[in-house]
C-alpha cells in the first residue's frame, strides 16, 4: 500500500512541477473558489493574501486519472495553505506585510531576485512610494526567489523582522539589497571578479566581515540577543524557502516574467517607478 502511495504522488508532483504559464485552468478554478476580499478592485487584487481569502490560487494540477487516484484513497490536491500550516507564522511566510494593513483593500507586491543587480533600484522606488501611501488602505508585500542561495536568508530575515520587530522591515530591505550589491563591487575591485552568494559567507568581502543579516541583527530595536541568533538565522533559512515557493507561483500567477517585478493591485509594472505605484493603487 505504501508503494501504491508513493506511485501516486509521485505522479500528481511532477504533472504539478511541470505546469506553466501564468493563469492556467487550476488557477481560475480555486480563484472561483475563492471569496472577493475588496468590491470593485476585482479577483486579482489580494488573491493570495490568507488573511482575506480562504483560498489560494494554486498552479498545481492533477490530470483526471490523478484526481480520481487521490479521490480513491481519501487524499486531496496539495495546497500551500494545508502544507505551511503547521507553521505557526505560515501566513506571514506566504504573505510578509512590510508595510500597511494586512487587510488594506489595495496592495503592491514585491518580487525580488536578491542575485540582480535590479532588485535595489526597485526597491528604492517601492520605498519612496511607501512614503505617500496611507497604510490603512495599501499594503506593501515582498516576495523572493534568488538565483542565488543566500537571497533565501536575506528574505527569510526580513519575514522574521515583519512580525517581530515590526515596522522595520522595509529599512532592512533597504540594508540588505543594498549590501549585496556593494559586496559585489567590492569583490570585483578586490579580486577581479565576484563569486556567487550561495551562504553568507560568500557576501562578504573581508575575513572580517559579518554576513548581511547576522549584522543586521544588533541595528534591531530591541537587538537580538547573542544567544538567539543561531535559532533566528535556522529560521530564517526554513521561512525563506517557503516564501520562495510562493513568490514563484505568484509570478508565474500574474505573468510578471523576469524578476525583479512589482504587481499594484493586480497589474504587472511595465516600468517601475515610485509615480507609477502611486498612480496605479489610486
Amino acid at each position: 500500500m505504501r508503494g501504491f502511495l508513493l506511485v501516486i504522488l509521485c505522479l500528481f508532483c511532477l504533472h504539478g512541477c511541470g505546469a506553466r504559464g501564468g493563469n492556467d485552468g487550476g488557477a481560475a478554478q480555486d480563484m472561483a473558489q475563492a471569496s472577493s476580499p475588496a468590491a470593485g478592485l476585482g479577483d486579482r487584487v489580494n488573491a493570495y493574501n490568507p488573511y482575506m481569502r480562504d483560498a489560494l490560487p494554486s498552479l498545481r494540477s492533477a490530470s483526471s486519472e490523478g484526481q480520481a487516484m487521490l479521490a480513491h484513497i481519501g487524499g486531496r490536491v496539495p495546497t500551500i495553505e494545508r502544507e505551511a500550516a503547521h507553521r505557526p507564522h505560515w501566513k506571514n511566510e506566504i504573505y510578509p506585510v512590510v508595510f500597511g494593513d494586512i487587510r488594506a483593500p489595495h496592495e503592491v507586491l514585491v518580487l525580488l531576485d536578491f542575485a540582480s543587480p535590479q532588485s535595489e533600484k526597485i526597491w528604492q522606488s517601492v520605498a519612496e512610494a511607501s512614503r505617500s501611501l496611507d497604510p490603512r488602505q495599501c499594503k506593501i508585500v515582498v516576495l523572493a526567489n534568488s538565483k542565488e542561495y543566500y537571497g533565501t536568508d536575506l528574505m527569510g530575515m526580513a519575514i522574521w523582522i515583519s512580525y517581530s520587530r515590526p515596522g522595520q522591515a522595509m529599512p532592512y530591505l533597504t540594508y540588505a539589497l543594498s549590501r549585496w550589491n556593494a559586496a559585489k563591487a567590492a569583490q570585483k575591485k578586490s579580486r577581479g571578479q565576484a563569486v556567487r552568494f550561495n551562504n553568507e559567507y560568500d557576501a562578504t568581502v573581508n575575513p572580517t566581515d559579518l554576513p548581511i543579516h547576522y549584522s543586521y541583527m544588533a541595528q534591531l530595536r530591541p537587538p537580538v540577543r547573542e544567544s538567539d541568533e543561531f535559532s533566528i538565522g535556522k529560521y530564517c533559512y526554513d521561512a525563506g524557502n517557503v516564501n520562495l515557493y510562493q513568490a514563484e507561483q505568484i509570478s508565474r500567477f500574474y505573468g510578471a516574467g523576469k524578476l525583479p517585478a512589482v504587481i499594484a493591485d493586480g497589474k504587472v509594472l511595465s516600468s517601475v517607478s515610485a509615480a507609477g505605484i502611486l498612480k496605479a493603487v489610486r
